[in-house]
């Protein structure tokens, strides 16, 4: 097969996934169509590229563009034999090119371009053709989210280089139902307020987990603070077990079990969507649901199967209904909760859709806690900007993040927060400044939503013990 190389056109961040919408104004191909084009895009973690290919009559000449360290993506599109401008059929070939002489195809697909629609040069990008496809490379522990449209030749769709791999599904609209009525208020639902602490990153292996074997408390700098929160929330960066054995990661987190009352100490839920908590296997993951349980510390974004997983988690203080849900977007998705398997909630969108609007019937504040973005980058991407937007539109209060191990910026999408990292919390192993420097979250909540939020610097000293900076 002869291959046309075209370069990567992007690098923004972020592995991908996910659904398929029609966006912008689009025109159905017919006999009397201009010439056509087809544009794809595709993602892999920071790395995006765009592949522009013309007809062709030769089923040999596909086009190619490399993706990241491995991938590549190919495409043909074959011409109408009556009007050789016109695409008629179209073939997606994505590869592993980990051994170049003789590469590895993950995945193939086919499209007949007969009546599809056509992009033109105001449309918004849309994976109009395709949708958005997804094919992993376990060789990698990576995914590469791709999509491919019809264009107008020469055109260029608003949106088509970011390839945030996110549009919003085609969902049915949320179901009717009440909103559930919290109970024993102790004032009117206008004037009830609760006062939100959320932490970042919290791993108590290593650093961490030796200062506990000795009976020092690496929150002891930031307790005193904490408890001024009526609801203290943090990302359970490890898992917490003695069993189990370490999958091939480059980094993996077992915190002992003796770290639980520690932490039980000084937050009142823990995020389990992230990619070290299943660093030990299912049966250490499962012993730590067990432990969590006993230790009598409500968590989220995991479970003992699927739906254990995406299930809310619902606390109430105040006499206000808080619901909180987590989501991975992090590899590797072997981590993700089975029907009847035991680990995390994946960041799939139309099962986060789901879980706000379910959770809006049932509380009277809903904020998903993300894990996402790119590591070290200050910045949050074009795929996490469009998920808060999804999740926000479908009803969440706000959006909270952590996983790049630093700070990230902050937006308010629709007047909601979304704050998109906040760093490091209890973490040793680091040694710049930004990934010891995170943010603790102060958020008051009412019947309404968030009422004011503010980030308090933190400090991370090279045992991992965080430190508040002075004020808000």
């Amino acid at each position: 097969m002869r291959l046309r190389h075209t370069n990567a056109l992007l690098a923004a961040p972020l592995a991908a996934l996910v659904c398929a919408a029609t966006a912008g104004p689009l025109r159905a191909q017919t006999a009397e169509a201009a010439p056509t084009e087809l544009l794809c895009g595709a993602r892999t973690g920071d790395i995006t590229a765009t592949l522009r290919v013309a007809a062709t009559t030769d089923a040999l000449a596909a086009t190619a563009v490399a993706v990241g360290e491995r991938f590549e993506l190919r495409a043909l599109a074959l011409a109408d034999a009556a009007q050789p401008g016109r695409i008629a059929r179209v073939v997606v070939t994505v590869v592993d090119t980990d051994e170049p002489a003789q590469p590895f195809v993950l995945a193939q697909s086919r499209w007949s371009a007969s009546g599809q629609a056509v992009l033109d040069g105001s449309s918004a990008w849309s994976p109009s053709l395709s949708g958005w496809q997804r094919s992993y490379s376990p060789a990698l522990g990576r995914e590469l989210a791709w999509g491919c449209a019809l264009a107008q030749a020469g055109a260029r769709p608003a949106g088509w280089e970011q390839v945030d791999a996110t549009l919003a599904p085609d969902l049915p609209a949320a179901p009717p139902g009440p909103t559930a009525t919290p109970t024993a208020a102790p004032t009117s639902p206008e004037t009830r307020t609760v006062r939100l602490a959320w932490m970042g990153d919290v791993m108590l292996a290593d650093g961490p987990g030796r200062l506990i074997a000795r009976g020092i408390d690496p929150f002891g700098q930031v307790s005193a603070a904490l408890k001024q929160a009526d609801l203290r929330i943090a990302n359970l960066e490890c898992v917490v077990a003695d069993n189990g054995r370490a999958l091939r990661k480059p980094w993996t987190f077992r915190a002992h079990p003796r770290t639980l009352p520690v932490l039980q100490r000084h937050v009142d839920a823990v995020s389990l969507a992230n990619n070290h908590s299943g660093d030990f296997g299912p049966q250490a993951f499962a012993q730590m649901l067990a432990r969590l349980q006993q230790a009598g510390l409500p968590y989220f974004g995991g479970g003992e199967n699927l739906r254990q997983a995406h299930r809310p988690l619902i606390l109430q203080r105040n006499g206000l209904r808080i619901a909180l849900l987590g989501y991975d977007e992090m590899f590797p998705r072997q981590f993700e909760a089975g029907e009847q398997r035991p680990g995390v909630a994946w960041a799939e969108e139309e099962r986060m859709v789901a879980g706000v609007r379910a959770a809006r019937q049932m509380a009277d504040v809903v904020i998903p806690y993300l894990h996402w973005g790119q590591e070290d980058s200050a910045s949050a991407h074009a795929r996490q900007r469009a998920l808060a937007r999804l999740l926000i539109e479908a009803g969440a209060d706000a959006v909270v993040g952590t996983h790049p191990h630093v700070r990230q910026d902050t937006e308010l999408i629709n007047g909601k927060p979304v704050i998109y990292s906040l760093g490091n919390f209890v973490f040793d192993g680091f040694s710049d400044a930004d990934n010891n420097t995170g943010s603790l979250l102060w958020m008051t909540v009412g019947a309404r939503g968030v009422i004011d939020w503010q980030l308090q610097p933190v400090f991370i000293d090279r045992d991992g013990r965080p430190r508040l900076a002075q004020g808000r």
